[in-house]
């Protein structure tokens, strides 16, 4: 299967989830109003007959005053030679060369249970958790990643791990390392603005809290944002 293939797959699932969130909604909602200690939330396993993809919804209230009203989020999870990834279909804006326009491209963000691990040592600090409990938890709090340039103040050994390692994700609670691939067609004429570009892969492989980052990291971090949003704004106003 194609990365395509997966996000279209994630795509056609998107209104059974929602069917199913609307069902589940309530019963979350009695679970909440019964807790007496906050936040509380409630995970809820969901494998869709017709494709066996199985999807994970997960309900959150911070608060009492979230209890009548709680947030979710759903993501996906997979299985590759014995190892279990958890997925999100996306689109985001993609320039493939400088030269080129920005495109809303398929993008299909994994996260390695490695990942999942760290951020709970590094971040949440909560012990017994469940990996579904952790992804559901991180997925509440970090909602938008930020594409961040890597360089060698922000990660001085990034380059060692090739072109596939030259950018991260900035999230609210941190940082998140990645590896990256595009799916498509490289033009025969050779000028990459000419390339068919169907998809892309970020990988999640690492997460850092920015507390434990240098002076340095975090100030090469604030710069590549910075220069991200100029991008964004450059883009909007053409």
């Amino acid at each position: 299967m194609t990365w395509k293939e997966m996000f279209d797959g994630l795509s056609a699932d998107a209104q059974k989830i929602q069917i199913r969130i609307d069902k589940i909604y309530p019963k979350a909602i009695r679970v909440f109003k019964k807790s007496i200690k906050f936040p509380v939330w409630f995970v809820d396993e969901y494998r869709i007959p017709a494709t066996n993809n199985l999807h994970i919804i997960f309900f959150y209230a911070g608060n009492v005053n979230d209890a009548e009203r709680p947030h979710y989020t759903s993501y996906s999870i997979i299985f590759s030679n014995r190892q279990r990834f958890v997925i999100k279909g996306m689109q985001m804006g993609y320039k493939h060369t400088p030269k080129s326009e920005t495109v809303m491209l398929p993008q299909i963000h994994a996260y390695t249970s490695h990942f999942f691990q760290r951020y709970n040592e590094r971040f949440l600090h909560k012990e017994g958790l469940t990996t579904n409990e952790v992804a559901g938890l991180y997925f509440i709090r970090n909602r938008l990643p930020m594409p961040i340039m890597l360089n060698e103040k922000v990660n001085r050994n990034f380059k060692e791990y090739g072109e596939q390692n030259d950018r991260g994700m900035r999230v609210p609670d941190g940082f998140c390392f990645t590896q990256t691939a595009i799916e498509g067609k490289e033009s025969a004429d050779g000028i990459r603005e000419h390339d068919e570009v169907d998809a892309m892969l970020i990988l999640y492989t690492t997460f850092m809290n920015e507390s434990d980052m240098s002076d340095t990291q975090r100030t090469a971090i604030n710069n590549e944002h910075l220069e991200t949003l100029k991008r964004y704004m450059e883009d909007i106003r053409k």
